[in-house]
């Protein structure tokens, strides 16, 4: 009866994540039980230096990798995060690179487990996406989406109180919808409780002298919030790019920040890679004294 008990605890813990029949009670990625390998990161990028966003400037949104070799970047831009705000909701923004789930931009509700405890989410800020654009909560669209679930347990740890809401937007995206998030998107960035990240790697499958040219274009284009020039850069979030570059011109008063910039060659050593990915890390902010 004993085992049978123990039989029956396992089932009823295991179904919320892995089973196609029942509900899930929450997400659930391969990133969500080792804390080892984001602990060694930190660990490792507490020995390095890195710049601080200008005084008097209110962090409002950032570009980060979700490339796990990139974790050394990853880290610094959340280390001096932590210094520099303190957000009650974290609205992250990533491309659906395996184009899953029912629709082409999906938002979820459900918590995220990591393993530095259970993320919740921010549900008000998730309704208002969804009727923005129209479309249910798509909790499959998630599952194995290492654009959030790479980056979700780096939220939990460097801001354990905050709320999440995670945001994919597909490729194949409809203009209108994606044109509809943008008031939406604006009216959060005005809002000093939430932060807006957009999980985006940059140029992919080239040499690193190619990936370097490629990259020069897409920081004058960020740099300037030119989102005229968006769909010419070799990213992996275009839509996700144009959305949180237009709603930052409709805001006003932004100062981008470059801080880091890196790729796959450099990171390992291989100066031969014909297969590198690039990467950087972005701040934009605003004078405190503009308001909001």
């Amino acid at each position: 009866m004993r085992a049978c008990h123990l039989i029956l605890l396992c089932w009823i813990l295991f179904v919320p994540t892995g089973s196609s029949s029942s509900p899930r009670a929450y997400h659930y990625t391969s990133w969500s039980d080792d804390p080892k390998p984001y602990l060694q990161a930190i660990q490792k990028s507490h020995a390095c230096t890195h710049t601080a966003p200008a005084s008097g400037e209110d962090i409002r949104a950032g570009i980060v990798p979700h490339h796990f070799l990139a974790s050394g970047l990853m880290v610094r831009f959340f280390d001096r995060l932590r210094a520099e705000a303190s957000p009650e909701t974290v609205l992250l923004i990533g491309p659906n690179h395996f184009h899953h789930g029912r629709a082409s931009i999906s938002v979820s509700s459900l918590p995220w487990k990591t393993p530095f405890g259970m993320m919740e989410t921010d549900r008000s800020v998730t309704q208002q996406i969804a009727a923005a654009t129209g479309l249910p909560e798509d909790t499959e669209a998630f599952t194995g989406e290492h654009s959030v679930g790479v980056l979700v347990p780096l939220v939990k740890y460097y801001f354990p109180g905050c709320r999440l809401v995670p945001l994919l937007i597909d490729v194949n995206a409809e203009e209108p919808r994606v044109a509809a998030l943008r008031s939406v998107l604006t009216g959060f960035l005005r809002n000093p409780q939430v932060l807006v990240l957009l999980s985006m790697d940059f140029s992919h499958n080239s040499d690193s002298r190619v990936a370097e040219m490629r990259d020069e274009e897409a920081e004058r284009v960020i740099s300037k919030l030119d989102v005229g020039k968006v769909d010419s850069l070799h990213v992996d979030c275009h839509k996700g790019l144009w959305l949180l570059l237009s709603s930052l011109r409709d805001l006003g008063s932004v100062v981008v920040q470059v801080n880091e910039h890196s790729n796959s060659s450099h990171l390992t050593g291989n100066r031969k890679q014909t297969n590198v990915t690039s990467y950087f890390t972005v701040w934009f902010t605003k004078s405190v004294g503009h308001g909001y």
